[in-house]
């Protein structure tokens, strides 16, 4: 019986060989049925470096969940303390209560490790993550409890018009900021030691220029978050994205509520 040759003389004769086993691949991954998408996501983004060189498709993808659960954890949060303030029978109870404040707060510093533990471990790093929010929540709802109404909305209103404002600042800046990360640390560190000389002056001018200076130092924790999420982050860690943002905004937030209530006071 005939058999059908592998090669023909035509082939020979041109100084064609046989096809080598990368070529032969290639053309067998190019045809290939694609797989489920969340698994190629996954498999795509495990081997990606930075965000902003990714594909077009990771990038969206990554900045749809990282503002999205960042959404979530904003209304989480003025809902939750809404609930805190609007309500006579909790709202006393918490105010005469401390241990209340300090257990959050404690509790959500042990989560918070937690999150930066697990924090592309799904569906964990989302349970932590809704638990540490809440808690964040409850922390600042006791917070706010000891301010007007009227200064909470103002600080709530000029929180989210700069938030906005340095969001677009530093998308549209081609600036890289992350230079800027060792000066900001020790504005950091003069921040936490003004914080103790609060308690021992207790001055009301005192007050008011830390709260202004902290104002500044979370704006540009802010505005160096962004840059690096942009820019330096892996689509992986959507969950650290969304706590830098979520830690800037919410501390931004209450040192515009401390600027407000000390010039009603003075007023």
């Amino acid at each position: 019986m005939a058999s059908i040759p592998l090669m023909s003389d035509q082939d020979l004769e041109e100084g064609r060989g046989l096809p080598d086993y990368n070529e032969a691949t290639k053309a067998t991954k190019k045809y290939a049925p694609k797989g489920n998408r969340l698994f190629r996501y996954a498999e795509e983004t495990a081997n990606m470096g930075m965000v902003a060189q990714a594909s077009v498709a990771i990038r969206l993808g990554f900045l749809r969940k990282v503002f999205g659960i960042l959404s979530f954890q904003l209304i989480a949060t003025i809902i939750l303390s809404s609930a805190l303030y609007f309500t006579p029978g909790v709202r006393g109870f918490v105010q005469q209560q401390p241990w209340i404040l300090f257990v959050n707060l404690f509790g959500s510093i042990a989560v918070l490790f937690a999150m930066f533990v697990h924090a592309r471990s799904v569906p964990l790093n989302y349970i932590l993550l809704t638990v540490w929010t809440v808690m964040q929540a409850l922390v600042i709802g006791s917070i706010v409890l000891f301010y007007d109404v009227d200064v909470v909305i103002q600080a709530a209103i000029l929180t989210a018009v700069a938030v906005v404002g340095l969001f677009i600042f530093t998308l549209q800046s081609k600036r890289d900021f992350q230079k800027h990360y060792a000066l900001l640390f020790t504005c950091s560190a003069i921040l936490m030691m003004g914080m103790f000389l609060q308690v021992v002056f207790m001055s009301p001018t005192f007050d008011l220029l830390m709260a202004i200076f902290g104002a500044i130092v979370f704006a540009a924790y802010l505005v160096i978050d962004i840059d690096f999420i942009m820019n330096h982050s892996s689509p992986e860690d959507y969950i650290i994205a969304c706590i830098n943002l979520y830690l800037d905004i919410v501390n931004l937030f209450l040192e515009i509520l401390r600027i407000l209530n000390e010039l009603n006071r003075n007023n």
